[in-house]
């Protein structure tokens, strides 16, 4: 190849691949919102996805949406895991009622689900609170400001 054709492929990029996964687990949450009908999350959804494939797109009207949607979906699993941490507790004690039952087994079966499925939500809530930072950190830097100018 030649020095024109290298200089012009585009480098690599670490925050496009965390947009990619932002929009990807939006897609993801968007399907399970259409199937429960929960229409303003699915609404919410929405609009991260275009947000998200704008700044893949590196539109110039994205890379500050982004930042925004970032910052607010930061807000957004702080409060939500923290609504899941507090209900931590009724796993005991859904544990303790089902131990009382005659034939516990299948219900303790359930509740231990339950709890890995909360177990998982916080650990992906745990690790997307820094992830959603050095994404809207990274959107400010002037080294990616540069690359949502203007297309040829």
């Amino acid at each position: 190849m030649s020095q024109v054709a290298v200089a012009m492929l585009p480098r690599f990029a670490a925050w496009r691949v965390a947009t990619w996964m932002l929009l990807l687990l939006a897609a993801f949450g968007g399907v399970q919102y259409l199937r429960y009908g929960d229409w303003p999350y699915l609404a919410g959804t929405l609009v991260v996805v275009v947000v998200c494939a704008g700044g893949i797109l590196r539109q110039p009207w994205a890379r500050q949406a982004l930042r925004v949607v970032a910052l607010l979906l930061v807000l957004w699993v702080l409060a939500s895991g923290g609504l899941l941490f507090a209900q931590w507790d009724q796993f005991a004690q859904a544990r303790a009622h089902a131990l009382a039952q005659p034939r516990p087994e299948i219900m303790l079966l359930v509740i231990e689900q339950a709890r890995r499925s909360y177990l998982l939500g916080l650990l992906l809530k745990t690790l997307l609170v820094p992830l959603l930072l050095w994404l809207a950190w990274q959107l400010g830097r002037p080294e990616v400001r540069e690359q949502f100018g203007s297309h040829r």
